[in-house]
């Protein structure tokens, strides 16, 4: 693990970035009147954009590299902030969302791969819980920065999206181990073909619904549920009530829960097995899900959002350390890649249902639509 400084470093400063960019796309198309259903069918862009990086990166990854491919499609994710600048429609917003999406693909297969090769099975639960407490640290600053300037007034946040994005490529280049490429035979040499990039993933899902077959559905849940909160959780508290100064504050609070639960609930996996974690938290998620349909007190919104967060993003870590442990390790990387993609349908589809949910029941909808779907993963992990 000691090799991955540079890119856990790195990687945390731009997580930084890619929050504070999501929460103020969200607040700047409610600013300008845009409905639940447009934020989510904007949002769900960035997904589009990992679902189409997911058919192209994963070999690109094998054949280059984490840190060369890290700093490639940091710099692409740094271009793309510039565009927020340039830019000021929903329908240019949303492409520019699906380039960053694109490039976050690249960035998580990176550092999945990575992670995966430098630690034993046994290890593997709390080495993606020091992964995702990093993800969440990064995100919990990020929601810290919404309030840097205020929102549609100034350009002074989009800046610092972009200044992220750069930042994070110093540790990269500067600290760690350059691992060169892999050595490939002649066949291997041969640049990837998309027929043989969608092989590749076919052949990764395949092997997924083989070795882990909870894995794939699993993952697309985790995938609506995480794009549903993100894209979703400001326009649901600016609608029940908070001030939009307090939006990323109750944001980032909230996601501090998912940082704090990460090292406990990889631990819980190690030890009872990742299906009966995985329930287990399920169940969890789905009571606090339906206290936040019936809650009426902002602060109490407040206080179950932290536990509900605390819970829902450790399921990501669970499913993909479970996936880890069953395939052969020689396809590794091929599992995070396809992992990533079968999260990333999810997440294109969550804003988009969970923007369905809120038109026809309120704002609540969010959390009816979030109870479904916590409910269905722990009946999922019941079976047999």
């Amino acid at each position: 693990m000691r090799s991955l400084t540079g890119l856990l470093v790195g990687y945390t400063i731009l997580i930084a970035g890619n929050s504070l960019l999501t929460t103020l796309v969200s607040l700047r198309l409610l600013e300008a009147e845009s409905s639940a259903l447009g934020v989510g069918l904007v949002q769900s862009c960035y997904f589009v954009g990992f679902i189409v990086g997911a058919f192209a990166l994963g070999p690109l990854v094998t054949n280059i590299g984490s840190q060369r491919s890290f700093i490639s499609f940091g710099a692409l994710a740094a271009l793309a902030a510039l565009g927020y600048l340039s830019f000021d429609t929903p329908v240019e917003w949303a492409a520019l969302r699906l380039v960053t999406g694109f490039c976050m693909v690249g960035i998580f297969t990176s550092i999945e791969s990575g992670v995966n090769s430098a630690v034993a099975n046994r290890e593997r639960g709390r080495a993606f819980s020091l992964y995702l407490l990093l993800t969440y640290l990064g995100v919990s600053i990020g929601q810290m920065l919404v309030g840097i300037s205020s929102v549609g007034k100034s350009d002074v946040d989009r800046l610092l999206v972009n200044g992220l994005f750069l930042c994070a490529l110093i540790p990269v280049a500067s600290i760690g181990e350059w691992k060169p490429s892999l050595v490939r035979d002649a066949t291997s040499s041969q640049r990837p073909t998309l027929s043989r990039r969608t092989a590749v993933l076919l052949d990764g899902l395949r092997e997924l619904l083989r070795a882990a077959p909870r894995s794939v559905p699993a993952a697309i849940g985790a995938g609506l549920l995480s794009s549903a909160f993100y894209a979703l959780t400001p326009v649901y508290l600016s609608h029940i009530g908070f001030p939009a100064h307090d939006i990323s504050r109750v944001m980032a609070i909230a996601v501090i829960g998912g940082l704090l639960s990460q090292w406990p609930v990889g631990k819980l996996s190690d030890i009872v097995g990742r299906s009966a974690a995985l329930g287990a938290v399920s169940l969890a998620a789905a009571l606090f899900s339906l206290l936040l349909v019936a809650a009426s007190s902002l602060r109490i919104v407040d206080v179950l959002l932290f536990f509900y967060v605390a819970l829902t993003f450790t399921f990501y870590g669970v499913i993909a350390s479970d996936a880890n442990d069953r395939v052969d390790e020689t396809q590794r990387v091929g599992t995070s890649a396809t992992l990533l993609l079968v999260f990333s349908i999810g997440g294109a589809a969550g804003p988009t249902l969970a923007s369905i949910f809120m038109r026809f029941l309120g704002a609540s909808g969010l959390y009816v639509f979030s109870l479904v779907v916590t409910l269905g993963l722990a009946t999922l992990c019941r079976r047999k």
